[in-house]
């Protein structure tokens, strides 16, 4: 993972810094606002002292949608790996090339009168 991607997200992780909260009241009244914003990243907005909403930057929202994309990734990883290690005989013979080729023409030959008997219509 990229160490911006993270820093990003560990400033939303740390939680809100002291002055990051303002009113929503204070939204309309002023743009004092603004300069706590640009320093913190992220503000809380209270209405009547309870949270009500939360801003985020433009970076750290992306910062935040791409950490979310990685741990997906990671889980499906995670959710695949014990799907194969609870089921060891569902693991597939992954054969390539000229190997694969010749498997195929041997299953090919070693089925030829059933294959034969669907295709005659026999079966």
């Amino acid at each position: 993972m990229q160490t911006d991607l993270l820093k990003d997200v560990d400033v939303l992780l740390g939680g809100f810094e002291l002055g990051s909260h303002i009113g929503i009241t204070d939204l309309q009244r002023s743009t004092d606002w603004r300069q706590r914003f640009a320093v913190s990243k992220m503000v809380e907005v209270l209405d009547r002292n309870q949270p009500f909403a939360v801003m985020l930057k433009p970076e750290i929202f992306d910062a935040i949608r791409q950490y979310i994309a990685v741990l997906e990734q990671q889980l499906e990883t995670l959710q695949v790996d014990a799907m194969f290690a609870q089921r060891p005989e569902a693991r597939m013979n992954w054969t390539t090339g000229d190997d694969l080729k010749r498997q195929a023409q041997e299953s090919l030959r070693d089925r030829h009168d059933l294959i034969r008997g669907l295709l005659d219509g026999d079966q």
